[in-house]
């Protein structure tokens, strides 16, 4: 039986309406699991003994004055828990060189992942992390690797991390960074009393704040939270992050005591 014209045009139509939500889908998720990518934590779909946390690292929608964004003052606030943490011993990482933005450099990254986890290491000795072989990976995944890329996220996300964790112990099993490659990006070279580029964000910055989470510390956003590394926003030219603030290390030293 053949089939109307006009009937066969509206059937295609339709076809294809209903595929466009699939391809939008595949190019901003940056994980693959089906976790929103939301704030909030979530069960695991594939282990129902894990729970993924997902941190969104958000921009500032009003920039900070230069003088501000670039100031390096300490905060005594401390920064709380999230309610897990990592096993103690060597924390294997996973980074993505291929993705970084040329801005940043993938030369780069290795030593910018390195000094953010070497501040939090300088306040916890139970925890190593330890560099790991690369991947090409720019997708969260539960797979047991731990990587940081760049890659796609939705709206305002700076960077977003997912953090799974056992709900009976607490510990994690798997987590991922992934910084969103819309934004502009850059690197000042690690300096926190050096401003960065006014117009970009500066990738050390954003990421020492994204591995708080991984050693188990939660976003903070009241006033008082302003100057810590731990603060839920962020701004272009900031590199205060860079370095830890009194209330920060309180922070993990209650966690990792």
């Amino acid at each position: 039986m053949r089939i109307p014209a006009l009937l066969l045009s509206f059937l295609l139509l339709l076809t294809f309406a209903f595929s466009l939500p699939v391809f939008a889908k595949a190019e901003v998720d940056s994980n693959d699991s089906g976790i929103p990518e939301i704030d909030g934590d979530y069960p695991d779909p594939v282990n129902h003994n894990v729970r993924v946390r997902v941190f969104v690292h958000k921009a500032k929608a009003k920039q900070a004055a230069a003088a501000i964004a670039c100031a390096d003052p300490d905060s005594t606030s401390t920064t709380g828990s999230a309610g897990w943490k990592l096993p103690s011993g060597n924390w294997t990482y996973n980074l993505n060189p291929s993705s970084v933005p040329l801005s940043v450099g993938a030369v780069n990254l290795p030593t910018i992942a390195n000094n953010g986890f070497s501040q939090w290491q300088s306040a916890e000795s139970t925890v190593l992390l330890v560099r790991g072989t690369d991947t090409t990976k720019t997708r969260s995944s539960y797979d047991r690797q731990n990587i940081i890329a760049w890659g796609r996220a939705n709206g305002s996300a700076l960077g977003v991390t997912y953090v799974r964790y056992y709900t009976s112990s607490g510990l994690v099993v798997d987590v991922d960074t992934i910084m969103n490659k819309k934004f502009a990006w850059n690197w000042n070279g690690g300096d926190s009393t050096t401003c960065g580029n006014p117009n970009t964000y500066d990738a050390q910055n954003i990421l020492t704040h994204e591995q708080g989470h991984w050693l188990g510390l939660d976003d903070e956003y009241d006033g008082g939270f302003m100057d810590n590394t731990m603060f839920g926003y962020g701004s272009k030219g900031e590199t205060k992050k860079n370095t830890l603030t009194t209330g920060d290390r309180a922070g993990i030293a209650a966690i990792y005591p």
